[in-house]
């Protein structure tokens, strides 16, 4: 029935769809790609340079902690693999409404082609969101330490520690899958007796959770080096946004970088526009004048100049990745058979 969509012509015409969807998309936002070439001529180069190098760290750093996290759960993935499944599920992440869900999903079925059980890349999706907000929570304490602002870092503080214990409850329940499974079956069955319901009733579903448990025994040391993958992106991302800064001009303030490029970070988590374009650059432009001390002039162009390389540029390498590995590739294996 689904035959048809083994054709290359049709996978083809679904990547025409698809670039055509995001051209569209992209219409009413065509003036940030000529601002954005003109700031680039304006910049210093040297700096470009610099912003360019970390904007490839960063992607680097995210497929190490992939690595790490698969490797711990017995799964065995290259790092080169590893590097083209996050530039590749980045762009459909970042360039497309629903991208998201999309590039979860891509993630998913590729962690299974890799030897993954269904278990283990579902928790990959859990661990990895937590880490990465640890890490945000992290640096985020960090920045207003060093800033002297008068936000309180109470908040960052229990934020950090919530997830440090729910890493920590994840680590204890993988090494522990009987006790947990146990407990989790005497609870359901008191709760059946206080409803008056049958004492067995959904105790089925439970059954087996030791086998996943187990699958996703993951070592606190091995979960601190994910975590240290984690963070370290994020700040290969903040050295990029300061090289930008720099680079036309500007003299910012690291911390005020740091919390700039965190809040619009959060701010491009709901994705209401494609890679965020609009409220992203809104609050990166007025977060880095109020908090990186910088003219608006010069906050603008650096801006511009750090969305067209983590936004833009990775966008289209992304796309060139997914197009030679999961089309054109998959093409050819298809003809060897």
């Amino acid at each position: 029935m689904w035959r048809w969509l083994r054709s290359p012509w049709v996978r083809y015409g679904l990547v025409v769809l698809v670039l055509a969807a995001l051209v569209y998309a992209l219409r009413d936002n065509a003036h940030f790609l000529h601002e954005g070439w003109a700031a680039l001529k304006e910049a210093d180069n040297r700096y470009i340079a610099v912003a360019v190098l970390f904007t490839a760290i960063t992607m680097i750093f995210q497929a190490e902690m992939m690595v790490s996290l698969l490797h711990s759960t017995g799964v065995r993935c290259g790092r080169g693999r590893a590097n083209a499944l996050g530039l590749a599920a980045n762009s459909w992440s970042a360039t497309l409404p629903g991208g998201p869900a999309v590039a979860a999903a891509m993630i998913f079925r590729e962690q299974m082609a890799w030897g993954a059980s269904a278990v283990v890349a579902s928790w990959y999706m859990v661990v990895s969101g937590l880490l990465a907000a640890a890490g945000m929570a992290l640096l985020g304490l960090i920045a207003v330490f060093f800033l002297g602002a008068s936000v309180h870092p109470v908040t960052l503080v229990a934020s950090i520690v919530g997830l440090v214990a729910v890493l920590c409850a994840v680590s204890w329940a993988a090494r522990n899958p009987a006790t947990v499974e146990n407990k989790l079956t005497a609870a359901l069955r008191w709760y059946n007796r206080r409803t008056n319901a049958p004492e067995d009733r959904w105790t089925d579903k439970l059954s087996g959770l030791r086998t996943q448990l187990r699958a996703v025994d993951i070592p606190l040391p091995r979960l601190g080096l994910a975590l240290l993958w984690s963070t370290l992106k994020w700040v290969a991302e903040i050295v990029c946004l300061w090289a930008c800064v720099v680079a036309v001009g500007g003299d910012p303030d690291v911390a005020g970088v740091a919390l700039s490029f965190l809040a619009a970070k959060l701010i491009g988590q709901a994705q209401i526009t494609p890679g965020g374009l609009g409220p992203v650059d809104v609050m990166l432009t007025s977060t880095l004048v109020a908090l990186g001390q910088i003219p608006m002039s010069l906050a603008v162009a650096a801006a511009i100049v750090f969305r067209m390389l983590t936004f833009v540029l990775l966008a289209a390498v992304g796309w060139v990745v997914f197009l030679w590995f999961w089309v054109i590739r998959a093409q050819d294996k298809e003809k060897l058979t």
